[in-house]
């Protein structure tokens, strides 16, 4: 069957807009946090371990930075050309240390040489969704989604957008100070598994996508929070919403299988009709996804094909708002379950 990862799916943005909680918006007004975009991206990417597919937590003042962590934050940074890392910061530890000082509320370990390796083929980022308040004077927290792809995330062309990875949820923790770098002291980093931040992240998850479960056709799905249930428009086959202006569209339904077709054939007959369609058959978990782009729109299609039903979810939106919409590709794939392949 489908896995359905409804508790801890990716929760997806709706926009590059920060919503700043009240009680951080003075804080944030102080200080430029698109200046904490490129520094979010170095964490996301030096706490990366491709082998594991996890990230490394980023302490608060209580705890130790790995150097591991350090080194690859050094040599990425000198590599993407950002925080004023140089070949020469790389061979000075003690630049290094007065760096790392205005950045984390971490200790740090004893800065060393950082050698200089072949650049990366992949850039990793992270995507801010949502900025609120903890409860703690002057300390916001920073929500949103970690990728993979071939650069930065609106550098991207809208045919590259079909190779983003999306990787997981994260959220970063950060305090008012004149002195810290961008006018934030990063005071701590997790990713969305971690069970320190569960509680936070399912809250998050449930501000910006919705379940909607249909009994009768025996499917489910995450739609995202853009749509409010004025909007839904239910039938026989499923159910569909747009957004007044037509930018962004999704449905779900349920179609008779009237040529007994199986999932690679039906897939492949729908990705033929579409010029550069982008396909993705999983047989052993039971779907096909298509990702195209015609007349100004990019579409992204999921089918679960059955004996009896062809199950077909679709997202559609704008090509100029890949950036925004591009990630509930994903969330779209793994939330489609169907009640038939559960039950066998």
């Amino acid at each position: 069957m489908k896995k359905k990862l409804f508790s801890v799916i990716v929760a997806l943005a709706l926009s590059l807009c920060l919503l700043v909680g009240a009680a951080a918006a003075e804080s944030a007004a102080a200080a430029d946090l698109e200046a904490l975009y490129p520094l979010m991206d170095l964490v996301c990417a030096a706490g990366y371990d491709p082998a594991q597919g996890t990230f490394m937590v980023v302490p608060d003042s209580e705890g130790v930075l790995e150097i591991s962590f350090v080194d690859s934050l050094i040599r990425l940074a000198q590599e993407r050309g950002v925080l004023e890392v140089t070949e020469a910061t790389m061979k000075d530890p003690s630049a290094q240390t007065a760096l790392l000082q205005r950045i984390f509320a971490a200790q740090l370990p004893k800065t060393e040489t950082v050698v200089a390796a072949e650049p990366s083929t992949q850039y990793i980022g992270f995507k801010p969704v949502t900025v609120g308040a903890t409860g703690e004077e002057s300390v916001i927290r920073v929500l949103g989604e970690m990728y993979m792809a071939s650069k930065p995330l609106l550098s991207l062309s809208e045919q590259e957008f079909a190779d983003v990875l999306w990787l997981d949820r994260a959220v970063f923790t950060f305090r008012a100070d004149p002195e810290a770098y961008g006018g934030f002291r990063l005071m701590g980093f997790s990713s969305g598994m971690e069970l320190s931040v569960e509680e936070e992240m399912q809250a998050y998850s449930e501000s910006i996508v919705v379940e909607y479960v249909n009994t009768n056709l025996g499917f489910m799905l995450l739609y995202p929070a853009v749509f409010t249930d004025d909007m839904l428009i239910e039938d026989a086959n499923g159910v569909s919403a747009a957004l007044p202006d037509g930018s962004v569209s999704f449905f779900a339904r349920r179609d008779a299988n009237s040529e007994s077709s199986t999932l690679t054939d039906y897939v492949s007959a729908v990705a033929e009709k579409l010029p550069d369609a982008d396909v993705d058959i999983n047989q052993e978990l039971c779907y096909g996804a298509v990702s195209s782009i015609a007349d100004g729109y990019a579409v992204y299609d999921v089918y679960v094909v059955t004996g009896q039903y062809v199950y077909h979810a679709q997202l559609k939106y704008r090509t100029d708002l890949m950036s925004e919409y591009s990630m509930y590709n994903a969330y779209l794939l793994n939330s489609f379950g169907v009640d038939e392949l559960a039950a066998g």
